[in-house]
């Protein structure tokens, strides 16, 4: 099958501007280097605000956004034979990737976390004539990526969770272990439940947690955080201030407070009400923040609850394959693929832009089906 000449795009060519369909040419590939046939690409809401210029870090555009993408091998390379596992690849195969790290910084050969590396190449995030992202037709999986195989068993709705909001999640809770982790009868607290929000509250419900608390302005969301194991809900919208809203979630937790909270809302003010909610030698874990903003807290809270504040960012390919496997394993019995709440045409990727921001899809995904 010969490799196509151009590849269509929707591309972020100026922040807050809507993207542009263009037309982008399929670079020369170099040894190694792999043409995959994007068959899913979830919006995350890393993209909503990378399209707005409201992150940490501000690439240059333009840019084809998507880093969580399930694609197609359209082209492999007499040199690869298989994915990170061992597990044989042929064209046609599904699989998922993650950045590409250099393996040769402090953070890669030192620390052992890739996810940290100085020198990283992302997909999602570069400039967009390397077509590396996934709002596209093609990308491009460079050579030295790790990837691995999706099983057959597996749809891609099921398994694209796994590409941020899942692994990001895994590693996250593999840190969470480093400090203690939840103990079996622990009350836990889960600020906002969106896709990361949900992955918390999955692996949370493997613990033996007695309380798994979800907590969001979202009725939609909160209702099918129960799918995904959550014994309470609270709609945050429902109480006349913070203190109120504090209390009620306490008393939930038998009045000491939460023995974890992990925080995957994004909002700052949310952010530092959490440590009111925290019980005494409490365990704090912040996966959902990712603003340059700040926020007035007070110390004394954390120190007076001798409480373990735990910061957790992304994750490599270590994570996806536990978080695949997790949901290869447990598919049947929690609706992963029901994430993706609404599915768009590529063509419409602004449509689906805005739909994330509004709240309206939980998880908006980008088809590419002929």
């Amino acid at each position: 099958m010969d490799i196509p000449k151009t590849s269509k795009a929707m591309v972020l060519t100026e922040f807050k501007k809507p993207l542009e369909m263009l037309d982008i040419p399929v670079p020369e590939l170099g040894p190694g280097d792999m043409l995959v046939k994007v068959d899913l690409a979830s919006v995350c809401g890393t993209d909503v605000h990378l399209a707005r210029d409201e992150l940490s870090m501000h690439p240059p555009t333009p840019i084809i956004m998507g880093h969580e993408t399930v694609g197609e091998i359209f082209y492999l390379p007499d040199s690869v034979k298989t994915d990170i596992t061992g597990a044989p690849v042929k064209v046609g195969d599904r699989i998922m990737w993650s950045h590409l790290f250099d393996g040769t910084c402090y953070s890669c050969k030192v620390l052992h976390e890739p996810v940290m590396c100085e020198r990283s190449r992302g997909y999602g995030f570069s400039n967009a004539y390397e077509l590396r992202g996934g709002y596209a037709e093609y990308e491009v999986v460079l050579s030295g990526t790790d990837f691995v195989r999706i099983p057959d068993d597996v749809t891609s709705e099921e398994a694209v969770g796994a590409c941020c909001a899942g692994r990001t999640c895994v590693n996250a809770f593999e840190g969470l272990s480093r400090c203690g982790g939840i103990r079996p009868g622990d009350s836990v607290v889960v600020t906002g439940v969106g896709p990361v929000g949900l992955f918390a509250i999955v692996l949370a419900a493997q613990t033996g947690a007695a309380k798994i608390i979800a907590v969001d302005i979202s009725p939609t969301r909160l209702e099918f955080s129960k799918k995904w194991g959550a014994t309470d809900i609270v709609n945050a919208a429902d109480f006349k201030d913070s203190a109120e809203k504090v209390k009620f979630i306490r008393d939930l937790c038998g009045g000491r407070g939460a023995d974890i909270v992990i925080e995957c809302s994004g909002s700052l003010g949310v952010f530092a009400e959490n440590l009111d909610m925290l019980a005494y030698y409490g365990k704090y874990l912040i996966i959902g923040q990712t603003s340059e903003a700040e926020v007035p807290i007070v110390p004394n809270k954390i120190q007076r609850k001798s409480a373990v504040v735990i910061g957790s960012h992304s994750g490599d390919i270590r994570h996806y394959i536990k978080c695949l496997k997790f949901v290869q394993a447990n598919k049947d019995k929690y609706p992963f693929g029901e994430i993706i709440s609404k599915k768009y045409k590529l063509e419409d990727a602004n449509q689906a832009l805005e739909d994330m921001r509004a709240g309206i899809a939980l998880k908006a995904a980008l088809v590419n089906k002929d």
